[in-house]
C-alpha cells in the first residue's frame, strides 16, 4: 500500500464528477477547495460534489478548505499593461488603491507609513521584484529598486522584515469558515499564521458558528518559522507552504525549514503536508521533470505525512495523469531505502498511549507473522498517534464516526475503516475479522496488533494491545 497521501487542489480543470472519480482512482486522499480564488459558494458546490463521488465509491476523502488570509497586493497598472521597475531606481510606496507607475506603486496596506521602516525588504510578485525602503514622507515611502522588472497589476505583496498588524482572518475567510462548518468540510487551513494566538482565534471563529474543526496551520511567514513549535502545540496539522516561505526566507533556507516542520510536527503527533511547485511542469505538459520527481520523492523520504499537487490539478491540462503520476513516485520512493522513521523524528512522550503505540510498533517490526496493526478509535486520537510512531506495515484505523473516517485519510500510512458503534472487546475482535477479511487487507490465519482503549465506550487512554490471528474471534464468542 502507498503510505504517504496525497492532496489535490480542485479547480476548473477538476470539479467535474467524472475528473474527480478519475482522481480518486489515481491516487487522491483529500481534496481541497482554494478560497484564494472564486467563490465561497462554488467551493461549497465542490465539496458536495466530492462527498457525491466518494459516496458512489465508497471511499473516505477528506475535504480541506483552505482559508485564503490576509494577502497584500499591488493595485492595477496604468492601462492594464505591465509596467518597468528598473534596478537602481527610485520608486515611491503608497497605502491605498492607487493606479501603478513605473514611479508609483499602491499597495493595499492602510498602516504602510507606521509599520514599515527604513532599511526594510519589499517583495513583489512572489520575489521576482525587490525594492528597500530608503525613508518615509507624508504620502509614502521611498524606496529604491535592487532586482527591477516588469510589474503586473494586483501582485502580491510581502516585508519579510516587517512587523504588519494584519487581522489574521479576513471579512472574505469568516465567510469562508461559517460555510465550510455549515457544509462539514473535514479541515480548516489557515493561511499566513504567525502565532499560536492566530491558531487559537481562528478555532474561536470556528466554535462560533458550531463546529470543531481541525486546524492546519500553514508555515509560510517568517514569524511562524521563529515560533514553529508554539504554533504546532496548537495546531492539529502542519503545511510546509514553501511558495510563501520562498519569498519570505532565503531559497536556501526552505529545505532546512522543511525538515524541520516536519520535525515539529512529528513531536506534537500532528500530520504535516508538503505543498507547492512538487509538479508544476505538468500543469502544462504530461510529465514531470526529473528535478520534481526527485523532490516528491525527497518529500516522501523526510517523512511527509501527505504531498500536495495546487495548479497542477486546478488548473492543469492532465489532473489525472499528475495524481498518478505522483502516486507512481511516492511508490517507488517508499520501496526505496531511507523512509525509515528517524529516532529524532518521533513525538517523545511519557504517557500510556504513546507506550501502547510504541509497543504496536516494535511488535509488527520484530515478529514475522504480524501483517498489520489494527486500531479502534473513536476521536482519531489513536489512529494518528500510531500513524505518527511511523511502524513499518499498514495500520486499518476502525471507527464508527464517519467524519473521523474521512480526516484519517490525511494519516500516513492509515487505511480507514467505518463500522458501526461496539458494545465489547470480543465485538472489537470480530469486527477486525470482518473488515479485514472481508476487503482482503490481511489473510485468514495472519496476525495482527489491535490497538483501542478500554472500556469500549469511553473516550480516554489507549491501553489495550492484543495480539491476534485473524478468523480466532468465533473462538472468543464460543468461550
Amino acid at each position: 500500500m502507498r503510505r504517504t497521501k496525497i492532496v489535490c487542489t480542485l479547480g476548473p480543470a477538476s470539479v467535474q464528477p467524472e475528473t474527480i472519480a478519475a482522481m480518486l482512482h489515481a491516487g487522491m486522499d483529500v481534496a481541497r477547495l482554494n478560497t484564494s480564488h472564486g467563490h465561497v459558494e462554488d467551493h461549497v458546490r465542490a465539496l458536495h460534489l466530492v462527498r457525491r463521488v466518494a459516496r458512489d465509491e465508497a471511499r473516505p476523502v477528506a475535504v480541506l478548505m483552505d482559508l485564503g488570509g490576509p494577502k497584500l497586493r499591488t493595485g492595477v497598472t496604468e492601462g492594464g499593461r505591465p509596467v518597468i521597475l528598473a534596478a537602481g531606481s527610485n520608486v515611491r510606496l503608497t497605502a491605498g488603491a492607487g493606479v501603478c507607475t513605473s514611479s508609483c506603486v499602491s499597495v493595499d496596506y492602510p498602516r504602510l507609513l507606521t509599520d514599515v521602516a527604513a532599511g526594510d525588504r519589499v517583495l513583489l510578485d512572489d520575489g521576482n521584484l525587490e525594492l528597500e525602503v530608503l525613508g518615509a514622507r507624508a504620502d509614502g515611502l521611498d524606496c529604491r529598486v535592487v532586482h527591477g522588472g516588469l510589474l503586473r497589476s494586483n501582485k502580491g505583496v510581502s516585508f519579510p522584515h516587517s512587523n504588519l498588524a494584519l487581522p489574521i482572518l479576513t471579512d472574505r475567510d469568516r465567510e469562508a469558515i461559517a460555510a465550510g462548518v455549515k457544509a462539514g468540510v473535514d479541515f480548516f487551513a489557515l493561511s499566513f499564521v504567525r502565532e499560536a494566538a492566530d491558531i487559537a482565534l481562528a478555532r474561536a471563529e470556528i466554535a462560533r458558528h458550531g463546529g470543531d474543526v481541525p486546524i492546519i496551520a500553514k508555515i509560510e511567514r517568517r514569524q511562524a518559522v521563529d515560533n514553529l513549535d508554539a504554533i504546532l502545540a496548537e495546531a492539529d496539522g502542519a503545511m510546509v507552504a514553501r511558495g510563501d516561505l520562498g519569498v519570505e526566507l532565503p531559497p536556501e533556507d526552505v529545505p532546512p525549514q522543511q525538515r524541520r516542520i516536519i520535525a515539529s510536527a512529528a513531536r506534537n503527533m500532528i500530520p504535516v503536508i508538503t505543498a507547492t511547485q512538487m509538479l508544476e511542469s505538468m500543469v502544462e505538459s504530461p510529465r514531470p521533470t526529473r528535478a520534481e520527481s526527485s523532490d516528491v520523492a525527497n518529500a516522501v523520504w523526510g517523512l511527509s505525512d501527505a504531498l500536495m499537487l495546487s495548479e497542477e490539478t486546478a488548473v492543469g491540462s492532465y489532473p489525472v495523469e499528475a495524481v498518478a503520476m505522483m502516486d507512481r513516485i511516492i511508490r517507488r520512493a517508499e520501496e526505496s531505502a531511507g523512509a525509515e522513521a528517524d529516532p529524532a523524528l518521533l513525538p517523545q512522550l511519557d504517557d500510556h498511549s504513546y507506550v501502547v503505540a510504541l509497543a504496536a510498533r516494535r511488535i509488527v517490526e520484530s515478529d514475522a507473522n504480524m501483517r498489520a496493526v489494527a486500531c479502534f478509535t473513536r476521536s482519531g486520537y489513536t489512529a494518528f498517534l500510531m500513524s505518527k510512531v511511523r511502524p513499518n506495515a499498514p495500520i486499518y484505523a476502525i471507527t464508527h464516526n464517519e467524519a473521523v473516517w474521512r480526516r484519517l485519510a490525511l494519516a500516513r500510512s492509515v487505511v480507514p475503516l467505518l463500522t458501526t458503534l461496539l458494545n465489547t472487546s470480543e465485538e472489537m475482535l470480530e469486527t477486525v475479522d470482518r473488515l479485514l477479511l472481508a476487503n482482503g487487507h490481511v489473510a485468514e490465519g495472519e496476525e495482527v496488533v489491535v490497538v483501542a482503549s478500554l472500556p469500549v465506550h469511553s473516550a480516554g487512554t489507549t491501553n489495550f494491545l492484543k495480539l491476534h490471528r485473524l478468523g480466532e474471534s468465533r473462538a472468543y464468542r464460543a468461550r
